[in-house]
């Protein structure tokens, strides 16, 4: 895509974004106090991050109750200093631990920046918690009522729909090349069209696991439709592999044999909505899991500057908070990247805040500066720029009743502080690397392969008790294969594995044995 096109994409994406947020802003000053604001920011993340996700309504829902929990811990943990102590240290750990979606790790941002932001401006009593909760309310109305508008058309079965349909004709692109001539020298000259055509099957399987592990995560009801469709994930692997190995023989007519039986499966069979709730996390604590290690980290680390704001009650102090926060990522070798984009950004900011809080210090002008650097948030294209405007629009308001030079100097400097936190947190306390977290990730892989041979009539009775784990076992292989295909690419080429293609074909290989195998026979 050109860069210009890219930008207009950019801003246009950006409009509906800009919107929520300044609705949310009038809303919660106007009715709720200034000092409720802070809502705007995180509940647009949470827009953002579901508008184009076709479950997003359940996704909103279990989102408020999370910022309703956190602002009642955050209302408890200003209470006295015990209280500052042990709530910060259980709610870091439960959203380090058990709410971050351990195979796409950063949705733990808005859920921690409400836990942060309502102890920058604290409420010391019921009626006015009871007020914050209203607030909260109010806002997510509007963030569900643009989220609705936005997809209104859409559901997680329609996508899932197109993405098997688009699945079954590359499908039968593969049968229909491998079937060309059925010797060993023709498929030989076949083999570069082939593999595009293998590895867009791949692709597809991916997005089918990933909408069928975002259905079940965000899902509130423990059964529904969409695992019905798990069994074309399954077909979809085998053919695969099985058209991947004409020379065997047998391959090409059990493929076709499975083609012939589930296409018309598909196209005809309305499933029910009695399919038992999938579940993918890895339960079973683990030292080498990224989400403990992490989240033992993030209490390490933020609970004592959680506490030091606390007794400092020192303007902006939370801000040496929010800047570790957002520089101390899960994985220490995108630290170094990550500290410089957010220094480099808040320096940029701190300029335009410079130049436009001094020409326009007034209320009126600092709220449309406000508004005009939320839209270049949503519409920047890097996290540098990002911070650039973030800063901008953070200190807009905050700055009003200060002197601008200080703030900005304050800003400097906790950003800073967090930076030098951060990079020696990363690197020294439970730190994840990524190769390690690689190797553990095959490990999964290989428990999923021993867990497989173990699932027959003998020890799982039942078909749909059978049924019901071997698709939690399958999505789940796809999910973590996917995971370690993602920390593979984000290492330079000297660092990457240089076993990881082989193992990963070998792993998905195996699978496909077995199911044909055990399904097919």
């Amino acid at each position: 895509m050109k860069r210009s096109e890219k930008q207009k994409n950019l801003m246009r994406s950006a409009i509906a974004p800009t919107i929520v947020a300044t609705i949310i802003f009038f809303i919660t000053y106007f009715f709720f106090g200034m000092e409720n604001t802070m809502i705007g920011p995180f509940a647009t993340l949470s827009f953002l991050r579901y508008r184009n996700m076709c479950n997003h309504y359940e996704c909103l829902i279990r989102n408020f109750i999370v910022y309703m929990i956190m602002a009642v811990f955050s209302f408890l943990a200003v209470i006295n200093l015990p209280l500052c102590i042990l709530i910060n240290a259980a709610a870091l750990f439960w959203l380090a631990y058990l709410l971050i979606d351990e195979y796409n790790p950063n949705n733990y941002f808005p859920a921690g920046m409400a836990l942060i932001f309502f102890q920058i401006a604290p409420v010391h009593t019921f009626s006015a918690l009871g007020n914050r909760l209203l607030a909260l309310l109010a806002s997510f109305a509007i963030v569900f009522l643009f989220s609705w508008l936005l997809s209104r058309k859409e559901n997680t079965q329609k996508r899932l729909i197109g993405l098997i349909q688009e699945g079954f004709e590359v499908c039968r692109q593969l049968l229909d090349l491998t079937a060309k001539d059925g010797d060993a020298s023709s498929f030989a000259e076949n083999v570069n069209e082939l593999l595009p055509v293998h590895k867009k099957l791949c692709e597809i399987n991916q997005k089918c696991s990933m909408e069928i592990y975002s259905s079940n995560r965000a899902a509130l009801r423990h059964k529904g439709k969409i695992n019905w469709y798990c069994r074309f994930v399954l077909v979809f692997q085998v053919i695969n592999y099985l058209t991947n190995h004409p020379e065997q023989e047998g391959n090409l007519a059990r493929a076709e044999e499975i083609y012939a039986k589930f296409y018309p499966q598909f196209l005809t069979t309305e499933p029910t909505a009695d399919y038992r709730k999938l579940t993918f996390r890895v339960r079973k604590p683990d030292i080498r899991n990224m989400r403990l290690r992490f989240a033992l980290r993030q209490v390490i680390i933020l609970t004592p500057c959680l506490v030091i704001s606390y007794l400092w009650q020192s303007n902006n102090i939370y801000w040496l908070v929010i800047s570790i926060f957002f520089m101390m990522i899960p994985f220490t070798e995108h630290t170094v990247q990550r500290v410089r984009q957010r220094v480099l950004g808040t320096m940029a900011g701190i300029v335009l805040c410079f130049v436009f809080f001094t020409l326009f210090p007034d209320f009126g002008s600092r709220v449309v500066i406000m508004t005009v650097a939320n839209f270049m948030i949503y519409a920047a294209d890097g996290y540098g720029p990002m911070v650039a405007f973030i800063t901008c629009s953070a200190l807009a308001l905050q700055s009003i009743d200060s002197s601008v030079p200080i703030v900005l100097l304050q800003r400097l400097f906790y950003t800073l502080a967090g930076a030098g936190i951060a990079l020696l947190a990363n690197k020294y306390i439970f730190p994840v690397r990524i190769q390690k977290q690689m190797q553990y990730l095959f490990e999964l892989l290989k428990s999923i392969r021993t867990k497989l041979t173990e699932v027959d009539a003998h020890t799982t009775p039942g078909e749909d008790v059978r049924r019901h784990q071997i698709d939690q076992l399958i999505i789940k292989s796809y999910l973590l294969s996917t995971r370690a295909e993602n920390l593979q690419d984000s290492l330079p080429k000297e660092k990457k594995l240089p076993d990881f293609e082989n193992d990963r074909k070998q792993h998905m290989a195996w699978l496909a044995s077995y199911l044909v195998k055990y399904l097919f026979v």
